[in-house]
C-alpha cells in the first residue's frame, strides 16, 4: 500500500519503536539513492536527499537527480546545482558539498518523517536541553522549533541517538494538523560563505537520574504495553476458549446468492449472460460484475489474507518484546516466516493461533476459518495480496490474482511508486512477456478469478521526469526519447534553445547520457508526447500478451493511487486496454465528481476500488487514514461502501486488510515498516464488534443500494459526508469594474454583488475551525483583475514568510489558468499561483514568475473588530499574461492559509478544490469575465 512511500523516508524508524540504543555505541552509515541509512545495534534511519529552497524562508523545493558510487551520492538539481554527499563510517558523520546553485537558492530541505507511535512515550530535545515528549494528542503543529546544533530523540525505553548539525533552523511538525498521523523532523540548511557542512551522529547516552525506562514495549500476546483497552488479551486461556467458541461457528450459505456470491434471480431479472466466468455487465444502465452463474455481483473483498503483515522483524530489538520463543522451541516453529528462526522474522498473530487452537499454524486450515468468518460478515471473496490454497476451490470462494512477472532488467531501473513499470523499448520485451505469460494456461478456465492485476500503485504521471533523467546507455526508453527529440530538432542547439537546459549541452551523445530537466513549454509538450506513446506501448503489449493465454478473465488494471487517477493521459489510455480499473482509494468522502471524472476518461469502464481502510490507535497501533475510535471506524467503513455501491460504475471494494498489522511493523520493511490499525481481527485474532456489525448490515443491502432502491448510509461528519470535499465545479462569474475603484480595503465603487463564501465547511487541511471563513469579491477591466477577500481570522495577520513561503502564515493563493482549460495534471507554465501574504503589510509573490510579482498591488487592512481582515489586489494582465475579453473563461481558484503565529500553516479553506489545490488544477473552479 502506498503508506510505506513515507516510511522509505524515515530518519527514526522501528515500526513502533527501536530497541536499545547501548550509550556511545556508534551507528553503521551506508549510502543509497534515497539518502542515508543510519544503521544501529535495533534500528535503521534515514536523511532523505534534501530537496532545494528557491528563496528567502520559502519552503517550495525542486528534487534532484541522484547517483550513487559507494559510500558516495551526487545529487543534481534542476537549476545546476550540485550536491555531493560523502559517508564515513570511521567518523560517524555524513558530508555535504554544494556549487553550482543559482543565487535564488538560498539553502537546503530535510524532512525526515518520525512514526506517531513515538506520541506513547517517546522524547526528544533540541541543543543540550531537558528532553520533552512528544505529545501524546494533538496540540499543536509545531511543538518545538529554533535555531539549534544537536538533536537527540529516545523512546520508551529509553534507546535514541543524537545528531549535531551545523547550527541550523530546525522544527518538530505534529501531522495530526492534517489528519495524518506521523510527525515530521525539519531542518533549514542555509546556505553561507563555505560550500561544506556536515551531520555527525553518536549513541544516545540517558541523563543521570532520569525517569527510569520500560521494561519493555510489546506483551507476550504482540500487545502494545502502554495501552490497556478493553477486550486486550491477559492469558493463554482467554484465547483457548475464543478457539472453542469459534470452532462451534458455522456458514449457512443464503438462499440469496448463488454459489459465487452473486444476488440470486438477478440474471433472469436484468437479462444477464452466463459465460462461467466473471465478467462486467449491465443492469438497468447501470456496470456490474457478473458471476460465472450469471447473476449480479458487487465485490465485497478483503486483501491479504495470507500470513504477511502480521510477521515483523525481532532479531536485533529483541529487548522490546516481553516473550519470545527460546532456542529450540518447536511449539512455535510455525509462526517464524518461512517456518524457521534464522531470519529473526516472527508472527505473534500466528503464536496467538498456536495458543488458541493449541496446534501448528496451517496457511490452508486457517484460510478455510477465515472465509467462513468472512462469509458470515456479507463478504463474498478475497481481494489482492491474499493466499490462495486448497480451501478456495473447496469453498468456491472468488478471488483476484496479479500477472506474472518478467525479469528484472525488463523493467525501469526504480520503483515507480510501489511497484516496477516495464520499459517497452527494452530489446527482447515481447519475448519475455510471451515467456512469462505462457504460464497463465494453467488458471485460464478457472471460474474463481475475477481478474488480473497488471501491478500495484505504478505512478505513471511521473514518467516524463524520471525518464528524462536517466542515462540512455542504461535504459532503453531514454534512448528512445533521445532518438524522438533528435528527429524533431535535428540540432543540438536547435534543442537547446527549446528545453533551456542550465548549461547547454554540447552535442545529442552527452544530452543522452544527462538528466533533462523540464524547464519550458516545449520541454513539457515533447514530454507529454513521449509519455503516451510510452503508455500506448505499455498497456497494448500487456492487453496482447494476456489475452493470448487468457480469454475467459479480466484485465482489472494497476491499482492507481488518486494522484495517478488524475492524470487524464494515464486513464484514458490505460482504459483503452482495461476491462475494469482499479484505484487504492485511501480518502474520507467519496468524491463523485472526481471519479465522474475519471470514469468518463476511462471510456466508461468499470472501477473497483482496490484498496482502503480506516484505523484508530485505541490499542496502540499507528494509524493511516485514522478516526477517533471504533466507533468512528465502523460508520467510516459503512460511509465508504455505501457511497461508492450507490456510484452506477463502481463494481467492487476490496478492505485492506484482514488482520491487522504487527505493531512492530511489516518484516520486510525491517525496522521501518507500516504497524497499522488495518485489520477485521487484531492481534490476538479478536474480531473488531464494532467494524463486523457494521459490516455485516451494509452488506445485507448493498444491492438495494446499488441498484437505487435504498439511500446510502451518510457518516454525518464534515470529513466523511463531503461537506469538506471538493466543490461541484463552481463558476464565479466577474462582472465589469466601475470607474474609481481603490485600494482602500473597502467596496465603495466596486460592483453590487454580493461576496462569494468560503465556509468553514471547505476545511481541506487541518482539524475543524468554525472561526475561520471568507466572502471575496471579483471584478474586472482591460488592465486588470481586481480581488477583494474579507476574512474571518481570530489572530489576523500572522505571516513572518516571504516569497513562495508565504503560504506558511495568513494569506491568500489565487489559481489561474488559461489555456488548456481541460488539461489535469500538475500547474502548467502559463498558469499562475500567486500568493497573497497577510503580515503586517502585504507580499505578493508569483511562483515560477516572480519578477512579475511587482506589478501586483496589494494591500491588508486589519478588521476593526481585531477578528479578521480585508486583503485587497491589482493583478494587472499583463501579470498572467492574458489578453481578457467578454466571455472568457479561466481555471479558477482561491486557498485561504491560517495560522495562529506566522511561521506554520494550519489549516486550510478552499473555495473548490481540495488540498491538492496546488498540485491539480483540474480541481480548479472557473472564473468567467462579463
Amino acid at each position: 500500500m502506498k503508506y510505506h512511500l513515507l516510511i522509505s523516508a524515515l530518519l527514526l524508524a522501528g515500526a513502533l519503536i527501536p530497541a536499545t540504543l547501548w550509550a556511545g555505541d556508534p551507528p553503521e552509515l551506508s549510502a543509497n539513492e534515497s539518502g542515508v541509512g543510519i544503521k544501529t545495534s535495533s534500528s535503521t534511519f534515514r536523511i532523505p536527499i534534501p530537496l532545494q529552497v528557491n528563496g528567502e524562508k520559502d519552503k517550495t523545493t525542486q528534487k534532484a537527480a541522484v547517483a550513487v558510487d559507494g559510500n558516495v551520492i551526487t545529487a543534481h538539481y534542476p537549476g545546476g546545482g550540485v550536491l555531493t554527499i560523502s559517508v564515513s563510517n570511521n567518523s560517524h558523520e555524513v558530508a555535504y558539498e554544494f556549487s553550482g546553485f543559482p543565487p535564488n537558492v538560498t539553502g537546503l530541505n530535510f524532512t525526515m518523517k518520525v512514526p506517531m507511535t513515538y506520541k506513547d512515550g517517546g522524547h526528544f530535545n533540541f541543543g543540550e536541553g531537558e528532553m520533552q515528549p512528544f505529545p501524546a494528542k494533538f496540540g499543536k503543529q509545531v511543538p518545538a522549533q529554533g535555531t539549534f546544533k544537536r538533536f537527540t530523540i529516545a523512546n520508551a525505553l529509553g534507546d535514541g541517538y543524537s545528531m549535531t548539525t551545523p547550527g541550523s533552523y530546525q522544527q518538530i511538525q505534529d501531522h495530526r494538523a492534517f489528519n495524518t498521523q506521523l510527525f515530521s523532523h525539519i531542518i533549514f540548511y542555509k546556505f553561507g560563505n563555505a560550500g561544506s557542512f556536515k551531520f555527525t551522529f553518536e549513541g544516545y547516552t540517558p541523563v543521570p537520574n532520569s525517569k527510569p525506562a520500560l521494561k519493555f514495549l510489546v506483551d507476550k500476546f504482540g500487545q502494545s504495553a502502554l495501552k490497556d483497552y478493553p477486550g486486550k488479551v491477559t492469558t493463554e486461556a482467554e484465547l483457548k476458549a475464543d478457539g472453542a467458541r469459534q470452532l462451534t461457528e458455522t456458514y449457512t450459505p443464503s438462499s440469496k446468492l448463488d454459489s459465487y456470491g452473486g444476488l440470486v434471480g438477478s440474471g433472469a431479472e436484468y437479462g444477464l449472460a452466463k459465460t462461467g466466468f466473471f465478467h462486467v455487465g449491465k443492469a438497468n444502465d447501470r456496470l456490474i460484475l457478473v458471476t460465472p452463474a450469471g447473476n449480479m455481483f458487487f465485490q465485497l473483498g478483503v486483501c491479504g489474507i495470507a500470513s504477511t503483515d502480521d510477521v515483523t522483524k525481532v532479531q536485533g530489538r529483541e529487548r522490546i518484546y516481553e516473550w519470545l520463543p527460546e532456542a529450540g522451541d518447536t511449539t512455535y516453529l510455525t509462526a517464524w516466516k518461512e517456518r524457521r528462526p534464522e531470519g529473526g522474522n516472527f508472527s505473534f498473530y500466528g503464536a496467538n493461533l498456536i495458543r488458541k487452537f493449541g496446534k501448528p499454524f496451517d496457511l490452508n486450515e486457517w484460510s478455510g476459518q477465515v472465509i467462513t468468518r468472512l462469509r458470515r460478515w456479507g463478504f463474498n471473496s478475497a481481494g489482492a495480496f491474499s493466499a490462495r490454497t486448497a480451501k478456495y476451490d473447496e469453498l468456491k470462494f472468488p478471488t483476484v490474482s496479479f500477472l506474472p512477472k518478467v525479469p528484472n532488467h525488463f523493467y525501469l531501473p526504480d520503483k515507480i511508486g510501489a511497484d516496477y513499470v516495464i520499459d517497452p523499448y527494452s530489446p527482447g520485451i515481447d519475448e519475455a512477456m510471451d515467456a512469462a505469460y505462457s504460464k497463465l494456461v494453467a488458471r485460464a478456465n478457472d471460474p474463481l478469478i475475477i481478474g488480473y492485476f497488471q501491478g500495484n500503485e505504478q505512478h505513471f504521471e511521473t514518467l516524463p521526469k524520471v525518464i528524462s533523467g536517466y542515462k540512455a546507455s542504461k535504459v532503453p526508453a531514454k534512448a528512445k526519447l533521445i532518438e524522438v527529440l533528435k528527429a524533431k530538432y535535428g540540432t543540438i542547439g536547435k534543442f537547446n534553445a527549446a528545453w533551456e537546459p542550465a548549461k547547454l549541452l554540447p552535442n545529442w551523445e552527452i544530452a543522452a547520457e544527462e538528466p533533462l530537466f523540464i524547464r519550458t513549454d516545449a520541454a513539457s509538450a515533447d514530454m507529454k508526447a513521449f509519455f503516451r506513446a510510452y503508455l500506448e506501448a505499455c498497456y497494448s503489449l500487456v492487453e496482447k500478451t494476456f489475452h493470448k493465454y487468457d480469454k475467459n478473465h479480466l484485465l482489472i488494471g494497476s491499482r492507481w493511487t488518486p494522484n495517478t487517477a488524475h492524470n487524464e493521459d494515464t486513464v484514458t489510455i490505460g482504459g483503452k486496454y482495461l476491462d475494469v480499473i482499479s484505484i487504492n482509494y485511501y480518502t474520507d468522502a467519496v468524491e463523485k465528481g472526481f471519479m465522474d471524472k475519471v470514469h468518463m476518461w476511462s471510456g466508461g469502464k468499470a472501477m473497483i476500488f482496490s484498496e482502503w481502510y480506516y484505523g484508530a490507535d485505541d490499542q496502540g497501533l499507528a494509524v493511516h487514514k485514522g478516526v477517533k475510535d471504533q466507533g468512528d471506524r465502523a460508520k467510516a467503513y459503512r460511509n465508504f461502501v455505501e457511497q461508492s455501491a450507490a456510484l452506477p460504475y463502481v463494481v467492487g471494494s476490496q478492505w485492506f486488510i484482514y488482520t491487522d498489522q504487527s505493531i512492530t511493523g511489516r518484516y520486510f520493511s525491517g525496522f521501518n515498516g507500516e504497524g497499522n490499525n488495518t485489520g477485521f481481527v487484531n492481534v490476538a485474532d479478536r474480531p473488531y464488534e464494532l467494524m463486523v456489525a457494521a459490516a455485516t448490515l451494509t452488506h445485507s443491502r448493498i444491492y438495494e443500494v446499488m441498484m437505487g432502491k435504498e439511500k446510502p448510509y451518510v457518516f454525518d461528519d464534515s470529513r466523511f459526508n463531503g461537506k469538506g470535499g471538493a466543490g461541484a465545479g463552481r463558476t464565479k462569474v466577474a462582472v465589469r469594474a466601475l470607474p474609481g475603484v481603490k485600494l482602500d480595503g473597502t467596496t465603495t465603487n466596486w460592483p453590487g454583488v454580493p461576496g462569494e463564501p468560503i465556509e468553514s465547511s471547505r476545511l481541506v487541511i487541518g482539524q475543524p475551525n468554525p472561526d475561520l471563513r471568507a466572502d471575496y469579491r471579483v471584478c474586472w477591466d482591460e488592465t486588470n483583475l481586481y480581488f477583494y477577500i474579507q476574512v474571518q481570522d481570530k489572530t489576523p495577520l500572522m505571516n513572518e514568510k516571504s516569497g513562495e513561503g508565504l503560504w506558511s502564515g495568513d494569506g491568500i493563493e489565487l489559481f489561474i489558468g488559461s489555456r488548456d482549460l481541460k488539461a489535469p495534471g500538475n500547474l502548467t507554465f502559463s498558469d499562475r499561483q500567486i500568493f497573497l501574504g497577510a503580515g503586517k503589510e502585504a507580499h505578493v509573490h508569483i511562483k515560477d514568475h516572480p519578477e512579475a510579482s511587482k506589478n501586483i498591488q496589494c494591500q491588508v487592512f486589519k478588521d476593526v473588530s481585531g477578528e479578521g481582515y480585508v486583503l485587497e489586489a491589482f493583478i494587472p494582465w499583463t501579470a498572467l499574461e492574458i489578453t481578457p475579453k467578454v466571455g472568457q473563461e479561466f481555471l479558477f481558484d482561491i486557498a485561504v492559509d491560517f495560522s495562529s503565529e506566522g511561521q506554520t500553516r494550519t489549516h486550510q479553506l478552499a473555495w473548490n478544490s481540495t488540498g491538492n489545490i496546488s498540485k491539480e488544477r483540474s480541481l480548479w473552479g472557473k472564473l468567467k469575465l462579463e
